[in-house]
């Protein structure tokens, strides 16, 4: 029992993006290749989660060496995901691919978006910080 608790919440985790995206209503107005590259980039962000979580082990009932061979199997997968959620993009909206990965979008939320962290981890060159050195930081 102890064993299923963690697995079915890391389930959850990755589905409930998924399916709140699924039922999104704006998705009516958008193309498949529109679609298809934010379910990546989705898809990618849950990767996100289970990546630290099979390095480190700490996933129950799986063996150390099961756990890192799936530890780089996803992390393939992440880069892949990446790729097509940006490449769809590219199709879609090449100035908006722009203005997001060189942080110049006239609103924050390139910034949001295309960090690591969101707005808890902003990139050097977002305008507070273009100026400040590295020791300040």
């Amino acid at each position: 029992m102890r064993g299923i608790i963690p697995w079915t919440a890391l389930a959850a985790a990755i589905a409930a993006p998924l399916v709140a995206a699924g039922f999104s209503p704006l998705l009516q107005w958008r193309d498949g290749i529109y679609i298809a590259s934010g379910f990546a980039g989705i898809f990618g962000m849950t990767l996100l989660l289970v990546q630290p979580l099979l390095a480190a082990g700490d996933l129950p009932n799986l063996p150390q060496t099961r756990a890192r061979r799936l530890h780089r199997l996803t992390g393939v997968l992440l880069l892949g995901a990446v790729v097509g959620h940006v490449i769809g993009l590219w199709i879609t909206s090449p100035p908006d691919v722009i203005d997001a990965l060189t942080f110049t979008s006239p609103t924050p939320f390139s910034v949001w978006g295309s960090s690591p962290c969101g707005p808890c981890s902003p990139p050097p060159s977002w305008p507070p910080f273009a100026n400040a050195s590295p020791s300040a930081r």
